[in-house]
Order: C-alpha cells, then structure tokens, then sequence
C-alpha cells in the first residue's frame, strides 16, 4: 500500500469489517469529497479485497475500534498534522460523500473541537436526544457518542492516548467534551447532518470484550478515576441554534424547542412506535429539567 500522502484537510478514518458500508462514503470520484479516507481493516479478508483508489488508503490492524485506531494512528504518523479534522464513524453508518463534506464544513463553521451527525429516526440508537431534531442547526452538549465522533486535530491527539487501552471507548463520550482542548461551547450535535445507524448498538462488540475477558463498565471506570469523575454523565443539551438562525440557551430553554421538533415526527408514524417515541422524549424533558450539566474543564490526569 503506498505511503499516505494528504491531499485535503479533513480525514475520515474508519475500523472496517466485512459489512463495511464505508464504500458509499465515497462518492463517484475524489473530487466531490473534501475528505482523505483511511481504511483500518480488523478483518483480513476484507483487507485483502480492498479497491485501490485515489484519496483512500488502507491498513490492516485485528482488534477493536479504538485500540485498532491508536495503532492506525500511529501507522499515520507525521501525515496527522496535516489534516484539520478527523471523523471517526463507525462502519456500519449509511451516509454519503456530501453529507461528510457537510459535516467538516459546519464543524469548521461553528469552531467545534467534537462534534457529530445527528442519526436518522429510523437509526438504532442509544440515547435519544442524538436522534435527528427537526428544525434546528446544531446543539451544544456535554456529550458526543462513540459511534461517529468527529475530532479538530488538537483534540484527537490530547485525547489519543486513551485510545491505547480502550476495546470499547466507554467514557470517551463526555471525557473529551471538557478537556481543555475543547473550548467553550466546543462540542456539538449536528442536525443540518443525519446519517443513518443500520445495525443492533453493541452486540459484536460485547461478544468479543466477553471472549478476551473485558468489560466496557469496566473501561469506562478505569478511565473515570484517571479524570476524577465520581457522578454518571447524562447526555444533555445546553446550547441550540434553529435553522432560521435563532441562538437559545439554558438546560430548560432549550428543551421546547426540542420537544416540538421531535413531537413532529413522533405523531407521524404508527400508534406502537408513537407511544414508544413519546416515552423517550418524556425522558428527554425530565432529564432537562431535573439534571444537572457540568461543563467544568477536567482536571489534570490523576496518577
């Protein structure tokens, strides 16, 4: 495989399988993306069956998302410091070339440090409040999932070193939306961009942590305490921005607009979905109103 050599300023680096869709990422030719793409295969036969095309490069490394994303990394080498943003998508994500350049656009835009697409409402999903919120641009929140987080440069490398140890990522998810790279108001769920999540959250990955021995809680607590955190993190939004460009702030302001922009959907589809869907924004509103957001910057790491 030739040496990586950028030529754009974004990366899309993707830990791909056998049913990677990152193919359909790409476009019909490298010049409608604005985006390199770096390919990390875990599996050796779909390394092997890799297309060689401009712009994309591959790397074949067994293992989970985020220690397979270290060693990549690592692989990338000095080439890193050439790219402004970097997109860490899962592989089974259904989007398009267009719908990335968006992305790395209105990160760019809204000066994030993290941030990512919001998921389509026929996406499997863990938490609600990233599923897609009509009528509004982005949110701020204190929290970016695993699953397709996008990262400025200098965010990635302070929190890279968390990537060495980790299976599973637990606890990556609201660690590096207060680190002191991130900024004010730096982290940010997207809905001008909505990609779709097609398979079950987590069943491969728990089979494989079971089979060497791991535990994502496990992950995930191992990591708190090198940061002192003491208290679960709720995914919340504190900040939006609606699409006719109007700013709002605050746990509970920011709520009703949430609120009816989901209830638009909700009431559209059939009477057993509705009742679930209404549930969750029932959850969405108490957790506005009830929880607290801490969006201090995390203390140096403890030893």
């Amino acid at each position: 495989m030739k040496p990586l050599s950028p030529q754009r300023k974004n990366l899309v680096l993707v830990r791909a399988g056998d049913g990677s869709l990152h193919q359909e990422w790409l476009g019909f030719s490298y010049g409608v993306r604005d985006f390199d793409v770096v390919v990390s295969y875990y599996s050796r036969d779909a390394y092997s069956r890799h297309v060689v095309e401009d712009g994309v490069w591959a790397h074949f490394c067994p293992g989970g998302k985020w220690e397979g994303l270290y060693q990549t990394l690592a692989w990338i080498g000095d080439a890193l410091k050439s790219y402004d943003f970097v997109w860490l998508p899962d592989d089974d994500i259904e989007t398009s070339a267009q719908s990335v350049n968006t992305l790395f656009e209105l990160m760019r835009r809204y000066e994030l440090s993290v941030g990512q697409p919001s998921l389509t409402a026929d996406s499997y999903f863990t938490h609600f409040i990233f599923v897609n919120c009509p009528g509004i641009k982005v949110r701020w929140s204190n929290y970016i999932e695993i699953m397709v987080p996008c990262l400025a440069r200098d965010l990635l490398l302070a929190v890279l070193p968390h990537f060495k140890e980790s299976m599973s990522g637990f606890g990556l998810d609201y660690i590096w939306c207060r680190l002191p790279a991130t900024g004010e108001r730096g982290a940010a769920i997207i809905d001008a961009v909505q990609v779709r999540h097609t398979r079950p959250v987590g069943q491969v990955l728990l089979s494989k942590m079971s089979e060497r021995g791991l535990s994502p809680k496990e992950e995930q607590a191992k990591l708190d305490a090198v940061f002192g955190i003491t208290e679960p993190v709720t995914p919340l939004v504190y900040g939006l921005r609606t699409i006719t460009g109007r700013n709002v702030f605050g746990l509970r302001r920011v709520c009703w607009p949430m609120v009816w922009g989901h209830l638009k959907l909700v009431l559209r589809i059939p009477p057993r979905g509705r009742r679930y869907g209404l549930g969750r924004i029932h959850q969405l509103v108490r957790r506005q109103l009830n929880r607290k957001c801490d969006l201090s910057v995390l203390p140096s790491e403890r030893g």
